[in-house]
């Protein structure tokens, strides 16, 4: 692992606040690799054996879809990543030498086997994109079990500020979403570990600068039929001291962090250590 940052820390010094913050998608680049990524399949293969009822749920009737997105998926990692192989209904990833057979389970369930994506489906029904479908192998402090079956508005209601920042806009952004023309985000936390498998949170000590920077790089992609949006979510996680070795950048970040309101903080369970974190990107 190299000491760069796949997505660094904001280093404008604006204010923080919650946006889409959408971006045009090169589908050459919607499933990432990464030096990380041999590690990841281990651990969520792992998790998926050990743990499935929490990282999978999905709900009856939405099969076509998972059909569908999966083999889009599947026709994209041939056409642009080498390093799978595939063998009738098997797919191999090389450098982990993880193989699964896609008729065996679910596809959504053998496919998060063999990429680093976790995957939500949207079905837009009672005026609403409504989650009906998920293997989410590495929660960010989210437990699927109380996700599964609610729409985007409900799903982020614990959000601090999403009810007047986005969800007036969020249902209209998502129908604006063309089959042809997919899109990406990102989103940033900061953790006490680098367990990416995070259902819950749980409290551990760690000094600032032993915090991870954990990363979700966030793709959205809409079914031709414009009934279903297929959410993958990559996740990462980087030692967060990485960053003083741009000092400016430090400092441009910390400026940024001084922005946070009491309730992202609280959310974000950064409230004790925001002070430590300033003090620590500054000196």
């Amino acid at each position: 692992m190299s000491n760069q940052f796949a997505y660094p820390p904001v280093s404008d010094g604006k204010p923080f606040r919650l946006s889409m913050g959408l971006r045009e998608l090169d589908i050459t680049n919607w499933i990432e690799g990464g030096s990380d990524l041999p590690y990841q399949l281990v651990d969520r293969n792992k998790i998926l054996n050990q743990n499935r009822e929490q990282v999978v749920q999905i709900l009856p009737n939405n099969q076509v879809a998972i059909h569908y997105f999966t083999h889009k998926i599947l026709d994209n990692l041939q056409k642009f990543h080498p390093t799978y192989q595939f063998d009738e209904s098997y797919v191999t990833h090389r450098e982990s030498n993880i193989t699964v057979d896609m008729k065996a389970d679910i596809e959504f369930v053998q496919l998060a086997k063999v990429i680093a994506e976790d995957l939500c489906l949207l079905e837009f029904k009672h005026d609403a994109w409504q989650l009906v479908a998920a293997v989410v192998v590495f929660p960010s402090r989210w437990n699927l079990l109380e996700k599964i079956g609610k729409n985007l508005d409900q799903i982020h209601a614990p959000v601090p500020g999403y009810d007047q920042a986005l969800q007036p806009y969020m249902t209209d952004t998502f129908n604006k979403i063309k089959p042809d023309r997919p899109v990406w985000r990102k989103n940033w936390s900061l953790h006490e570990t680098s367990s990416l498998h995070e259902p819950f949170y749980k409290s551990s000590s760690a000094n600032v600068d032993n915090y991870w920077w954990r990363t979700e790089r966030q793709t959205l992609t809409k079914s031709d039929d414009g009934k279903y949006i297929l959410f993958t979510i990559r996740n990462r996680s980087e030692p967060f001291n990485w960053i003083k070795s741009d000092p400016q950048a430090a400092g441009q970040f910390a400026k940024t962090l001084a922005t946070l309101s009491p309730e992202m903080l609280s959310y974000k369970h950064l409230i004790e250590k925001r002070d430590q974190f300033i003090a620590y990107l500054n000196s």
